[in-house]
């Protein structure tokens, strides 16, 4: 069995096709949340979701979409020049895709080559699971912690936007298969990341794709300048 993992698209198809082309064996696809906002794809990204059955969770800001497109006049009360990615996002999506995000739950639990694996978009904020009772108390509270549940645990986390493989012990760790979209301003890394599991065994991936299409339509868009510049420094 192998498993494509991936996280944080942020409206970004276009990372998502280079990587299913470059990954066409994958016999599942797991995704640890925020398929929107940042970036100027969201019906596309959420498409290709559904379209490759991709098993995923909520991030926060598939929450802030949400809220925006529900409570907040779908971000067409904000003035031109006041506009962030999110209001844009939120304006692209339909009732149908709002929905689709909605019914995403928090977190999941499964099994995969006999390993037992849970997924949520994030632990604490930027925070991360640092000890071994840390990490028992999320298992425990997540799976129930039975017995049958303590060897080769695994916990699949996104949100920090960098990719990891982190041990607390030999049979207990979590990852992150970082972004496919964009790293941190720290990272020079214009590549997409994330994760596969072939019959178990773990690999960090980064693949170099095509960002001129993203460049293209965030030249067309009015957006805080603050915004701009920011997909300027992650596309260009």
């Amino acid at each position: 069995m192998k498993a494509l993992i991936i996280s944080d698209i942020h409206s970004n198809v276009h990372a998502l096709e280079a990587i299913r082309k470059a990954e066409p064996d994958c016999d599942r696809i797991y995704c640890a949340g925020d398929l929107v906002d940042y970036g100027p794809f969201p019906r596309e990204a959420i498409e290709w979701v559904h379209k490759n059955d991709a098993i995923c969770v909520r991030g926060n800001h598939d929450d802030a979409i949400i809220d925006l497109y529900r409570n907040g006049n779908g971000g067409h009360d904000v003035s031109a020049d006041e506009i962030r990615w999110a209001h844009r996002n939120a304006r692209l999506l339909s009732e149908v895709e709002i929905t689709f995000l909605e019914n995403m739950p928090v977190y999941r639990t499964f099994e995969l080559d006999g390993y037992n694996y849970t997924m949520q978009h994030l632990y604490d904020n930027y925070s991360t699971i640092d000890s071994l009772p840390k990490y028992d108390a999320f298992w425990s509270e997540r799976c129930g912690g039975t017995s049958d549940a303590k060897e080769n645990r695994r916990i699949i986390f996104g949100h920090t936007h960098r990719r990891c493989i982190h041990y607390l012990s030999d049979t207990s760790l979590w990852l992150n298969p970082g972004s496919v979209s964009y790293r941190r301003r720290d990272d020079p890394s214009k590549e997409a990341h994330y994760i596969t599991i072939t019959d178990g065994v773990l690999a960090l991936r980064s693949l170099a794709y095509d960002r001129a299409p993203l460049l293209e339509a965030t030249r067309s868009l009015r957006l805080k300048e603050e915004e701009l510049k920011t997909a300027y420094f992650f596309f260009g």
